[in-house]
């Protein structure tokens, strides 16, 4: 079925027109995936040669914030210098050595830097937070975490957010362009 209005409009002006939008089949994505797509861009910035973490804090349908992984401002990058946590050719997972600042906390900074106010906010995060953002996620008042991909440690932030109040969501985005 062809929208109504379309007749009406001369086929000179419909060529100008985006097609798609023209389409009967046409539907406008939701806010939630336009959301998934700009933390996956997001996360392109990170600095980190194991993980690229996108982060974006938002009420209602009003983005506040966001903010990727990497090092501290004026910190050299990862994939310049290599990352901090291979010494002497050896993984030292959980060693501390890590420069990065995860994007969580990074959307959680640059709202505080900004002097915007995140409480009772909702958050979307390319992976499933660890337990030291999963904390200062309660500590901020973000009520909602939705996230694409699992993080295949840590399972333990799943009980922990259920039980302090935050609902935890594993979002099920439509675009096909964000399949991993």
């Amino acid at each position: 079925m062809q929208r109504k209005w379309v007749k009406n409009v001369p086929k000179e002006t419909l060529k100008e027109m985006m097609a798609e939008k023209v389409s009967p089949s046409f539907k406008r994505p939701s806010f939630k995936d336009v959301l998934a797509e700009q933390i996956i861009i997001i996360s392109k910035r990170s600095a980190c040669l194991f993980y690229n973490i996108g982060a974006v804090i938002f009420k209602g349908d009003q983005i506040l914030s966001f903010g990727y992984n990497g090092p501290s401002k004026g910190d050299v990058h990862c994939y310049e210098v290599g990352c901090a946590r291979i010494v002497n050719g050896e993984l030292k997972k959980g060693a501390g050595l890590c420069r990065g600042s995860h994007g969580e906390l990074n959307a959680i900074g640059n709202a505080a830097k900004n002097g915007i106010s995140i409480d009772g906010a909702s958050m979307m995060i390319t992976t499933r937070p660890c337990m030291v953002c999963a904390k200062q996620i309660v500590n901020q008042g973000i009520k909602e975490v939705y996230y694409l991909f699992e993080y295949d440690r840590e399972q333990e932030v799943k009980k922990y957010l259920n039980r302090l109040g935050v609902k935890l969501i594993h979002y099920k985005y439509k675009s096909e362009s964000l399949k991993k």
